[in-house]
């Protein structure tokens, strides 16, 4: 579905729009009927191809074949990781991902021992598969290596000259200029700053995209003018140009959609045609999706679609019914003014306005979408956009010119300087922007929440209502109190709970009490955004950390930017010990790191919360070093203990349980490990429910038999987050309240 609607999307909404004007109907009708047919059968006709490549590799030694690296390279935990286009024995080439232990550069050939897996059923071989990719050979040894040739030497060296002069790793500022005119993030990433405009809502600006080209064609157009290049050669060298900067920051499939609608429109102007956006939208997208089906999955480019036919289409509206909203409030004001103040007031109200239309329109437009793909809104992108938007553009064109005279003795470093200056000042707006409370929240939408804005759209098109200044006032204020409402019951209303997340094979719990929130462990990478989001958490009063295990401190670097956190609370012995981890828990507490001990206790909402282990310093690097909590409550709900004891098992409990002693519920230690608890330990706790939290098909064995016959024969309820997915449980007069999410 996600593959068509990319390729339908275009011609339809340009087509409706056409629907709109002159023309006979049956005739637009016809033409996108055929467009649907001609878009799936070139969808079928990939996946076949694709198929059949996949079904070649699984067959042919690695060893056998051409790989030329197709895309830079980002750096993982284990590598680096890249596309790569294989040569097949039978002349077909397949597209993989590359897993080799060194940087590749774009163009580069070889030859290589190494394992060829095809796509698995996962999210990650499925979202690979709609991407055209067939899997993933991992490189052991590197057999032929022929560095690149012509065209990809050509711009190699180029963008290694232009990473050369601002150097990326210097500073935050040229970072950031990286990643403006070559498309080289990792720095970005690297420092935090990519999740800093992510959570400030302007990811868009550091993908290389339409606003980018938009400004480097403004640039290029102006230099060419001055130069006295006719009419006709600008086209071509301006074109030109623009393509040689797309293919510089790694052609994104967002940036050749916007080259492709450049090039309709200059092309439009010379043979004296009026450019129409809508057309060229509808064009460029049907274009790109019938020479590749998979660029329909590209998520930059289904942003980028998406942004740009909601402003050419309803942003122009939208800026209406503000208008006549304000229109009247405006008046009164204005006339107040002295006439010096009038003109620049409101050519200031203007820009406003219109920056607000675009991009709440923009926002609604790809909400599902980035929803579904992040996990997160942006509740400061309308801001953002209006307090970083217009540097964007000046920025940009300063970083070209300074990269332009860079080899000039003086100047050059003066005007690189200045970039670099200029950079890092909307660095670190960015970065007080993303700080604000409630700059980003998770968030989750199901499957059909991506027809929504598809359906307001249609309807719009179809109808386009008068923006009526009452109707308008009337419809914000019948949606401001069920708004105001709903808010107040997800995030401030929220009863007393102790919840036990499903994370996969790890830890995540989060103890609730009204506004108050306290998440133990994180889980492991890549689960704990959506389990806040299931949970409408916007803030944390504070994250513990029980012990420094992958499965426990996975997702410490995705809550940095998404959520605002007071404290980081670890063992006594182990803020000296964070390594790695360091950086990311600089960037999520905003107090610091706090160390518990033996006896120390917090306080969240009606709970109280004690530590019980380790009795002494520790490293955090071992199960036993798991910091263990006895969650206490009382209230008019009722009364409720939980033991938490991260990963320690039996031996650790000898020592816990005789100060703890009968408890309502336990969350298993080490996901239910044959030597969790013992039968003694069981019976001394009698917990009513006991929770353990594995991952499904896990390679231990978690939850063991001999753990679940144990407590089972202590008379406890045994859950398991794989049957039962999150487990809550809540305080009630007549005993520990427990919900489950299957």
């Amino acid at each position: 579905m996600p593959l068509l609607a990319g390729a339908v999307l275009a011609p339809i909404c340009g087509a409706v729009l056409r629907l709109r004007g002159r023309g006979s109907a049956s005739w637009h009708v016809l033409a996108c009927g055929m467009a649907i047919v001609l878009s799936c059968a070139c969808c079928v006709s990939a996946l076949s191809r694709l198929d059949a490549a996949a079904l070649e590799l699984g067959s042919t030694p690695v060893s056998r074949l051409e790989m030329v690296v197709a895309s830079e390279p980002s750096q993982t935990q284990s590598g680096w990781l890249c596309r790569a286009d294989c040569s097949l024995p039978s002349g077909a080439v397949g597209h993989v991902w590359l897993a080799c232990s060194e940087r590749l550069p774009v163009g580069e050939r070889l030859r290589a021992v190494g394992r060829f897996s095809a796509n698995g059923g996962d999210e990650w071989g499925l979202s690979s598969r709609a991407a055209g990719l067939v899997g993933r050979v991992k490189v052991v040894r590197v057999l032929e290596e022929a560095p690149p040739e012509g065209v990809h030497a050509a711009l190699g060296g180029l963008r290694e000259c232009v990473l050369g002069a601002i150097d990326p790793s210097s500073g935050p500022g040229a970072a950031l200029l990286a990643g403006l005119v070559a498309g080289e993030r990792a720095e970005l990433k690297a420092r935090g700053i990519s999740d800093e405009f992510a959570a400030a809502g302007l990811a868009h600006l550091v993908a290389v995209s339409g606003s980018h080209l938009a400004v480097f064609s403004s640039v290029v157009e102006a230099a060419l003018v001055a130069l006295g290049v006719s009419n006709g050669s600008r086209v071509v060298a301006g074109l030109g140009l623009c393509a040689a900067f797309v293919a510089l920051c790694g052609a994104p499939a967002s940036a050749l959609r916007a080259w492709v609608m450049l090039a309709a429109s200059r092309s439009a102007r010379l043979v004296g045609r009026r450019g129409h956006a809508p057309s060229g939208l509808a064009l460029a997208g049907l274009a790109m999706c019938l020479a590749n089906p998979h660029c329909a999955c590209d998520l930059g480019f289904q942003l980028s679609v998406l942004s740009v036919a909601s402003l050419v289409l309803f942003s122009g509206w939208f800026e209406a019914a503000a208008a006549n909203v304000l229109g009247g409030h405006r008046s009164t004001w204005r006339s107040r003014l002295p006439r010096m103040l009038r003109g620049p007031l409101s050519k200031l109200g203007r820009y406003v306005r219109s920056s607000v239309c675009s991009s709440l329109v923009c926002q609604a437009a790809t909400l599902p979408l980035v929803v579904a793909s992040f996990g997160r809104v942006s509740l400061v992108s309308v801001l953002s956009n209006l307090v970083v938007g217009p540097a964007f553009a000046p920025l940009l064109c300063v970083a070209l010119a300074a990269l332009t005279v860079c080899w000039m003795p003086v100047v050059g470093p003066v005007a690189l300087c200045a970039a670099w200056l200029f950079a890092g000042a909307v660095v670190e707006v960015v970065g007080w922007l993303a700080s604000l409370p409630l700059a980003s929240v998770a968030a989750m939408a199901p499957g059909w929440a991506a027809l929504v804005p598809l359906v307001v759209g249609s309807v719009l098109l179809s109808t386009w209502p008068r923006p009526s200044p009452r109707a308008l006032r009337m419809g914000c204020a019948a949606l401001f109190v069920p708004l105001v409402a709903l808010a107040l019951r997800l995030y401030v209303l929220v009863p007393p709970s102790v919840t036990v997340l499903d994370v996969g094979q790890g830890d995540a719990i989060l103890i609730r009490d009204g506004p108050h929130v306290v998440l133990v462990d994180t889980g492991p990478a890549g689960t704990i955004t959506p389990a806040l989001a299931r949970h409408h958490v916007a803030w944390l009063d504070a994250v513990v950390v029980t012990h420094l295990h992958d499965d426990h401190t996975g997702g410490i670097d995705e809550l940095a930017g998404l959520v605002s956190c007071g404290d980081v609370l670890v063992g006594r012995g182990v803020g000296a010990n964070l390594g790695s981890l360091e950086d990311d828990v600089g960037r999520l507490a905003r107090n610091g790191v706090e160390e518990l001990g033996v006896g120390d206790s917090l306080r969240v909402g009606g709970f109280k919360i004690t530590c019980l282990w380790p009795d002494e310093p520790t490293d955090g690097s071992e199960n036993e070093d798991s910091v263990c909590f006895l969650v206490e409550y009382e209230g008019l709900r009722g009364e409720m203990s939980v033991l938490l004891t991260g990963d320690a098992e039996s031996d650790v409990l000898q020592a816990v349980v005789p100060r703890v002693g009968d408890v309502d519920a336990l969350k298993v230690g080490h996901h239910g490990s044959r030597v969790s608890i013992t039968t003694e330990e069981a019976a001394e706790l009698a917990p009513e429910v006991a929770v353990a939290s594995a991952g499904e098909g896990n390679s231990y064995g978690h939850p063991t038999p001999e753990c679940r016959e144990v407590l089972e024969g202590a008379g406890s309820t045994f859950l398991c987050t794989i049957e039962r997915g999150d487990v809550t449980l809540e305080p009630d007069p007549m005993g520990v309240r427990v919900t489950s999410q299957r």
